[in-house]
């Protein structure tokens, strides 16, 4: 395979599956998109273009490159360079999934999954050429968060990890290459990390959700959107480092159960913005698209800044 692949498919037309072939398609590559179910396949291609038009909108593609993506449902003819599933975290769905897309691709094409919290070495079980099978994690929205996480299973050749990892960075993305596989990747694990001190914080009273939300939008976030947390650290001084995980450490909390806050938002029956309520409240109709918008406004100019970096 080519830095790029001449075809590629996308098992699973959800968010996630739709923002990863948005991002192919805008890079030129022939993509096909595989659903289940006939009403799917409409909401799906208009979820693609959609998609496909905010990334030339935003400037991250020339519309030139962009190569509109197919979607077909139940069966899609290969062979396909590149198949990437990106279906629900279902262990027994996934590997038939798999299983599937091993049909799909040559004797040296890759299969990849997205999964963002099952063990690769189960994935793999069943498959015949489990060395070109890898572990693709993307983030939503997957057409613009730069981060993709690569990771190969017990067999899984270096060979397909710096495959894959050369082809991320042909589309666009910033690739990091997990030297084993580990529940939760790299990213997941930090996020998670630090949601369970934001849960602690607002259930012993420290401050409100809303509080939490601020201090990361207008103080981490907006400093580790320029410089990581070991950069961080290193600009702030080693010692002051030291002596302040040497107070702060033992006092974050260590609860291994899900936030009791998080359990009572949910028994009341929120899902959060999809379905009008969440962990700060109600959301009228049209607030989610609103956040998206302005979530989106932020990543293109980060992506923006970047760009003028690199050059």
């Amino acid at each position: 395979m080519s830095t790029l692949p001449d075809r590629a498919l996308v098992i699973g037309g959800g968010a996630m599956g739709t923002g990863i072939a948005a991002r192919f398609a805008a890079a030129g590559v022939e993509t096909v998109v595989l659903v289940r179910r006939p009403e799917a396949a409409a909401a799906a291609r208009d979820e693609i273009a959609g998609r496909v038009e905010r990334l030339v909108g935003l400037a991250e593609v020339p519309p030139r490159s962009v190569r509109p993506a197919t979607v077909l449902v139940g069966e899609a003819p290969g062979p396909f360079a590149l198949v990437v599933e990106s279906i629900a975290e279902d262990m027994a769905a996934k590997r038939v999934a798999l299983a599937h897309a091993e049909s799909l691709v040559p004797d040296d094409g890759i299969v990849a999954t997205n999964t963002s919290s099952l063990r690769l070495a189960e994935l793999a079980e069943g498959l015949t050429r489990p060395e070109l099978f890898a572990g693709w994690h993307w983030f939503n929205p997957a057409e613009l968060v730069p981060l993709v996480e690569v990771t190969g299973g017990p067999l899984t050749a270096p060979e397909t990890l710096e495959r894959l990892a050369s082809l991320s960075r042909a589309i666009g993305k910033e690739p990091i290459t997990l030297r084993r596989d580990h529940p939760g990747f790299v990213a997941n694990r930090l996020q998670y990390a630090l949601l369970r001190e934001a849960y602690a914080l607002v259930e012993e009273g420290v401050c409100e959700v809303a509080d939490v939300d601020r201090a990361v939008v207008a103080g981490l976030g907006a400093r580790w959107a320029a410089i990581g947390p070991f950069a961080s650290m290193d600009a702030a001084g080693l010692d002051v480092h030291e002596a302040v995980a040497e107070q702060l450490f033992p006092q974050l909390a260590r609860s291994t159960g899900v936030p009791e806050l998080l359990r009572e938002t949910r028994r009341s029956g929120a899902t959060g913005m999809k379905g009008g309520r969440g962990l700060l409240g109600d959301y009228p109709p049209g607030a989610a698209r609103e956040v998206a918008l302005r979530r989106d406004a932020v990543l293109a100019l980060l992506a923006d800044h970047r760009r003028k970096d690199e050059q």
